[in-house]
C-alpha cells in the first residue's frame, strides 16, 4: 500500500512540474522572445509548407550559392526566397510546416508566431518529461524530480524553448533515444536498440549536425564492449542520413555540392567559439546572465572525476561538445546552438544537489553564489533597483549557512536540509525571473 502511494506521489509531483513548466513557457510565448529574434522560425515553417503544398523545398536564405531566388518583404522584414532550399534536411521543416497548416495557416504568407510557437510549447514540455524519464532510469527518482524541476523553471530554458528551432526538436528525441539504448543495455531487447537507431537516423534528416545522436549511441554501446551493436546503430543512422544526400543531388546537384562547400568553410572555427559560452551568455539573440548554466558546467566537470559512474551522462555530453568545437562557430546572436548542452548540465546539477543533500561541503557555497547572485539581479534589481544592503545580506547569509555547520562539525543529518532551502528559494526566483523577463 505504502509503495503504491509513494509511486503515485512521485507522478503527482511530476504532473505538477510539467504543468509549471507549461505555464511558464505559455506566459507571453508569442511576445518573448520577440518577433524577429530569429527568423529561422519562418525558414523551417516555410520549408515544410512549400514541400507539402508545392512539392518543392522553398524557404528563405541569404546565401549567394542560390541562383533561383526572389525578394520578399513580410511582416516588416526582408527575405531572399530561394528554390530549391537545400541548406538543411527537410524533416523538421515538414513537422513545423504541418503543424502550422493544422493550426490554421493557409500558406507560407499566412504564418504568424501564434500559429507556429505552440509546437515549441509541446516540445518544451516533452523535454521536461524526458529529462525525468532519463534521469530516473540512470540515477533514480530523487535526481529525476530535481532535474525536471530545474529544467522546467530555469529562465534560459523556459524562454529559449518558446522558439521554433531545430535544437528544441532535437533535445527530447535525443533524450528518448538515449533512454531506449540504456534500456537495451539493461534488458537486451533489440527492438529498443533498433528504435533508438531509427530515431537517430531521422534526427539527422532534421539537421546535419544531429548525426551526433547516432555517434553518442554508438559510443555508449562501444564503451560497454558491444561493438557489433555500435556498428549497427551507426550504420542505420548513416543509411537513413543518405536519404538527404540523394534528395539534394536529385533536386540540384551543383547547388547541393556548392552549399556543402559553403557549410564546411563558412565560419571562423576557433577556440573562441567554445570560450564564448562562458564569456557571452546568450539566451536567444540577447545576453542573459543565468547562474544555473554556469553552475551546470561546474557540475558536469565535477562528475567527470567519476567517469565510470556517470558515463551514461558524460559520453553524449562529450559527443556534442566535440561536435560543437569541431563544427559550430562563435556566431553572434545564435544562442540556440548551446541548447543541446543544457539537459546534460541540468542532470549534472541535480546529481550535485543530491550529493550536497547527503553531506554539505564548500560546493554548496559555490552553488549559492553562482546561482543566487544572478537570480537576485533578475528579480530584486529589476523590481526595486540595486541595493548594497540586500546584496551584502544575501552574501552574509549564504556564507554563514554553509560555513557555520562546517566549522562546528555538526552531524550531517542536521546539515543536509540547508542546500534544499536554498534550492527551493532559487526555484521561486526562477519563476519570478521568467515572469519578469523582457527585452
Amino acid at each position: 500500500m505504502f509503495r503504491k502511494f509513494f509511486k503515485s506521489r512521485i507522478y503527482v509531483f511530476l504532473a505538477i512540474i510539467l504543468l509549471l513548466g507549461f505555464f511558464l513557457r505559455f506566459h507571453n510565448f508569442t511576445v518573448l522572445p520577440r518577433h524577429g529574434a530569429t527568423f529561422d522560425e519562418f525558414a523551417w515553417t516555410w520549408l515544410g509548407i512549400n514541400i507539402i503544398q508545392k512539392h518543392v523545398p522553398v524557404s528563405w536564405s541569404a546565401q549567394p550559392q542560390y541562383n533561383n531566388r526572389y525578394h520578399l518583404r513580410y511582416q516588416g522584414a526582408a527575405f531572399w526566397i530561394v528554390e530549391p532550399y537545400l541548406e538543411h534536411p527537410p524533416l523538421f521543416g515538414l513537422i513545423a510546416g504541418s503543424f502550422s497548416l493544422l493550426n490554421g495557416a493557409k500558406d507560407m504568407l499566412d504564418v504568424t508566431l501564434n500559429k507556429i510557437r505552440p509546437l515549441a510549447l509541446i516540445l518544451g514540455v516533452f523535454s521536461i518529461f524526458m529529462i525525468f524519464i532519463l534521469s530516473r532510469e540512470v540515477y533514480g527518482k530523487g535526481v529525476a524530480l530535481l532535474a525536471s524541476l530545474i529544467y522546467a523553471t530555469i529562465p534560459t530554458l523556459v524562454i529559449g524553448s518558446r522558439i521554433v528551432q531545430n535544437e528544441n526538436f532535437l533535445i527530447p528525441f535525443w533524450l528518448l533515444s538515449l533512454y531506449l539504448i540504456i534500456r537495451y543495455l539493461k534488458t537486451g531487447n533489440k527492438t529498443l536498440r533498433n528504435t533508438a537507431a531509427v530515431i537517430a537516423g531521422l534526427l539527422s534528416l532534421a539537421k546535419v549536425p544531429w548525426l551526433v545522436v547516432g555517434l553518442s549511441l554508438s559510443m555508449l554501446l562501444s564503451y560497454k564492449g558491444k561493438w557489433k551493436d555500435a556498428f549497427l546503430v551507426g550504420s542505420i543512422t548513416v543509411i537513413i542520413f543518405s536519404i538527404f544526400i540523394v534528395y539534394g543531388l536529385y533536386l540540384d546537384k551543383e547547388l547541393f555540392i556548392n552549399l556543402w562547400k559553403l557549410q564546411i568553410a563558412r565560419y571562423d572555427i576557433s577556440f573562441s567559439g567554445f570560450f564564448s559560452i562562458f564569456r557571452d551568455p546568450l539566451l536567444v539573440d540577447r545576453y542573459y546572465l543565468d547562474g544555473w548554466i554556469f553552475f551546470g558546467w561546474f557540475s558536469i566537470f565535477l562528475l567527470s572525476k567519476e567517469f565510470k559512474k556517470h558515463y551514461l551522462l558524460l559520453i553524449p555530453f562529450l559527443c556534442y561538445l566535440i561536435m560543437y568545437i569541431f563544427a559550430i562557430p562563435n556566431e553572434p546572436a545564435h544562442g540556440w546552438y548551446r541548447y543541446p548542452f543544457y539537459p546534460f548540465l541540468i542532470i549534472a546539477i541535480a546529481n550535485v544537489i543530491m550529493d550536497e543533500y547527503k553531506k554539505i561541503s564548500l560546493i554548496s557555497f559555490i552553488f549559492i553564489f553562482l546561482v543566487g547572485l544572478p537570480a537576485l539581479a533578475s528579480t530584486w534589481e529589476v523590481s526595486f533597483g540595486f541595493s548594497y544592503v540586500v546584496y551584502r545580506i544575501f552574501i552574509l547569509l549564504g556564507a554563514f549557512s554553509v560555513l557555520f555547520p562546517l566549522w562546528t562539525k555538526r552531524d550531517r543529518l542536521n546539515n543536509n536540509k540547508i542546500i534544499l532551502y536554498w534550492f527551493f528559494l532559487f526555484i521561486i526566483l526562477n519563476i519570478f525571473s521568467t515572469r519578469m523577463y523582457s527585452e
